[in-house]
């Protein structure tokens, strides 16, 4: 009997079973690849250092060593340690084509194959062990952001040297390769940079990458502080961090499969309670003939049962190749794994099946209040003597297809609060991911970075790497000055500034660490935005992050000692700031502090701020005239530097794109299987309507009108909700990327127009072809009006 009703529901319903035979694959795909995601993701910049042989900390220098490995050598608290030897070049020292190459950032690191501290993989995840000569590999990502290919050549300018290189491939790079650190390492032949090293007039381009092991590393970082030279010093848990955004992506993926599951399990309740309400006659007549409750119960339990397992498997073997997909983006940069292999997406196949047994289980319950009778009145329960109008006729000057329709929302909210939960909690995602990506291409978070400025130059014709040397700040000094004198000579007089890194040992309470501070000798340390206390007004007072604070344990009114290499001075404490420079562990120094060029780690851009008040138009023409000028391209206004600083608003704006697509989808799924119930609910009315004259245009647009109520109150609910909700799960990735208060831009031309008017279209679109269906319901087909 099981078999026989079950095989005849399933012919009777098979729209309505084939969308939710649908969804469940949807939820099982997306459950089982994203748990797979995550996992591989969260366990594989993990797993990807441990591969690639990943100290506890690493230390890069410039010129030499800085006398690290001599502190290494003496200090008990370091296990063993392993030394790179590279040059730090200026990105317009390597070409391709006659075009300067494009970096994240604009060093990039050469280095032999044999010297690599670290083991960096091929495409196909196996150690790269060897490089030929006159040949050489770089960093994943290389390729496509140059627009080059395998094969083309690759000429490296280096201390009055030029060699010519054939690109062979791509590596993954543990160090490197997160879209956050960005820097390009290019790996060539041993006996071939044996010549560079050979050249004493590359001195000070040489450079060190120390792979340290340690069992204390607060006690490695005090010692280290001594070191000279430093770029760069921080432990392995930095480097998983600039993944964050690669972390993001997985997470993104198993977040919408969550919600997926929701929308899945939203519209079960509905198709199980309109099917049962459906079918009260043959439950009542089942009754009559003396088959219990639990029996009759057990029809549906099968019957979802055997949708769920199919969608599950489906969902699960497709789920395998979707996740593959998914994650090729981050997979193309590190070496991911896990241990449990398929078990994991098995698993999430499994927990979407057995969530929705539970959930018809709880659904079924209403079976227990069907009695015999209800058979007889097919289902009906006497008279209605409950007022259905909510909305009179007189106040409706929208025509009468318009008052039906909102008069069915008004009486019945619970019937469509089901299409409105699908629709907001899709769309409320896709929007928090627009807001974000927009706020990534505003100048919201320029002040996170440097001060605000009209525009910005970061071309390695002008931010060279060579100005960090004992002449530093001579050069810089001149090249202001040229900038300024160009500016006038250019009709857009204005004044120069630049943001220099510097590595200085800091003491605090008997402990003494070394990190990165950031000055702006052109401007005032007032003119720069801080989240507690009040801004350094001389040389002998600083401002901190929330992380410094942490790590020395200081706070406002703290005095520190500051060793300037030429002196050493007692700093007090005036205020907290935010910045994502150095994930968030940077210290600001009035302009007046003692620095020397001779400490620089770093360089950012140049920054100009014009005399006079100009619009948008007259910026952007004056950023061109500067391009054409100098014959430089990487000139920005404050939101092209924002972008230009993390690099990443383009990946998030392709996440946005697909999970677009994906509400889509499921908009057109949910218009179609609520519809088609409505439709079917609604025949006796749709008869009536027909036989008093009413056309089935009239019809149509009646049905149509409905869902755009709700789709509409929707994405209302979804703009108004985004910018809560989005704190809510964004702030919290902010905070681990050095930001404690993000200013959001709400961009109405995205979130008011653009995506929720894609979402009304496909729902409108597909409400009218769904509802075409209402024109097979013929006059004669009036069977039963109470």
């Amino acid at each position: 009997m099981y078999f026989r009703t079950l095989k005849k529901d399933l012919k009777r319903q098979k729209t309505m079973n084939i969308i939710l035979l649908l969804f469940t694959v949807i939820a099982s795909m997306f459950v089982s690849s994203g748990m797979s995601n995550v996992v591989s993701v969260m366990n594989g910049t993990e797993y990807f250092m441990s591969k690639a042989g990943v100290g506890d900390h690493m230390i890069f220098t410039q010129k030499g060593d800085g006398g690290v490995e001599e502190i290494l050598k003496k200090s008990p608290n370091v296990t063993g340690y392993r030394v790179e030897h590279c040059y730090w070049v200026d990105r317009e020292a390597v070409m391709v084509d006659d075009r300067i190459v494009d970096s994240v950032n604009n060093i990039l690191i050469v280095q032999s194959i044999q010297d690599s501290g670290i083991s960096l993989f091929d495409r196909y995840n196996k150690k790269l062990e060897k490089v030929n000569k006159g040949e050489v590999f770089v960093t994943t990502g290389f390729l496509k952001r140059n627009n080059v290919n395998i094969g083309d050549v690759l000429t490296i300018h280096l201390g009055g040297t030029e060699r010519a290189f054939k690109i062979t491939g791509e590596f993954k790079d543990s160090l490197f390769g997160s879209d956050m650190m960005g820097n390009t390492r290019l790996v060539i032949n041993e006996e071939e940079f044996a010549e560079y090293e050979n050249n004493e007039k590359l001195d000070e381009f040489s450079g060190r990458m120390f792979n340290i092991e340690t069992d204390d590393l607060n006690k490695l970082g005090r010692e280290v502080s001594s070191a000279k030279n430093v770029l760069f010093s921080a432990g392995k848990d930095t480097f998983k961090l600039c993944y964050i955004m690669e972390m993001i992506s997985a997470f993104v993926v198993f977040v919408l499969s969550v919600c997926l599951v929701v929308v899945s399990f939203v519209l079960l309740k509905f198709v199980i309670s309109f099917s049962i309400t459906e079918e009260y006659r043959e439950i009542g007549v089942m009754k009559a003939i003396g088959i219990r409750n639990s029996r009759i119960r057990n029809i549906y339990i099968i019957k979802y049962f055997v949708i769920a397992l199919i969608g599950g498997i489906i969902g699960f073997v497709l789920g395998i190749p979707l996740g593959n997909v998914l994650i090729a983006s981050v997979s193309e940069k590190m070496v991911l794994g896990n241990d449990s292999g398929i078990a994991i997406n098995m698993t999430g196949s499994t927990i979407v099946v057995l969530v929705m047994i539970g959930f018809v289980y709880m659904c079924t319950g209403k079976i227990k209040k069907v009695t015999p009778v209800d058979a007889i009145r097919n289902g009906q329960t006497g008279e209605r003597y409950k007022k259905k109008r909510r909305h009179s006729i007189q106040k409706s000057h929208f025509g009468n297809a318009f008052y039906m329709a909102i008069n069915d929302v008004l009486s019945s909210p619970k019937r469509y609060v089901t299409i409105i939960l699908a629709f907001f909690i899709c769309s409320i995602f896709v929007f928090g991911l627009v807001e974000t990506t927009d706020t990534m291409k505003s100048d919201r978070l320029i002040r996170t970075f440097c001060k605000k400025s009209d525009v910005y130059i970061n071309d390695t014709k002008l931010v060279k790497w060579t100005d960090i040397s004992k002449e530093g700040n001579k050069n810089i000094e001149n090249t202001v000055k040229n900038l300024e004198d160009d500016l006038v000579e250019m009709g857009m007089p204005g004044k120069v500034a630049i943001e220099v890194w510097y590595n200085y040992p800091i003491s605090f309470e008997g402990d003494t660490l070394s990190f990165t501070f950031q000055q702006n000798k052109k401007a005032k340390a007032s003119d720069y935005d801080y989240t507690e206390g009040i801004a350094p007004q001389n040389a002998d007072e600083i401002a901190i992050t929330s992380a410094i604070a942490k790590k020395l344990d200081a706070h406002i009114g703290d005095k520190v000692i500051i060793d300037f290499g030429s002196e050493k001075r007692e700093c007090i404490i005036t205020a907290y700031f935010q910045t994502m420079n150095q994930l968030g562990e940077v210290i600001r120094l009035h302009e007046d502090a003692p620095t020397d060029m001779e400490s620089a780690s770093g360089i950012m851009a140049y920054q100009i701020d014009f005399n006079d008040k100009i619009d948008s138009d007259e910026l952007a023409r004056r950023i061109e005239k500067i391009k054409e000028h100098y014959d430089i391209e990487s000139v920005f206004d404050s939101a092209g530097y924002c972008n230009d600083c993390m690099r990443v608003a383009d990946s998030m704006d392709a996440i946005s794109k697909m999970l677009l697509l994906i509400t889509c989808i499921v908009v057109v799924l949910t218009t179609v299987l609520m519809e088609r119930s409505f439709i079917k609910d609604e025949e006796n009315q749709i008869a009536l309507l027909k036989a008093l004259g009413f056309s089935d245009g009239f019809v149509i647009r009646w049905h149509c009108e409905r869902f755009m109520i709700v789709a509409l109150i929707s994405e209302l609910m979804a703009v108004v909700l985004t910018y809560p909700v989005t704190k809510l799960w964004c702030d919290p990735i902010w905070k681990m990327m050095g930001a404690q208060n993000v200013d959001y831009y709400f961009k109405p031309i995205s979130l008011i127009v653009i995506y929720p008017g894609i979402i009304l279209f496909i729902t409108l679109v597909t409400a009218w072809l769904t509802s075409m269906h209402t024109r097979s319901v013929k006059s004669r087909d009036i069977t039963n009006i109470e």
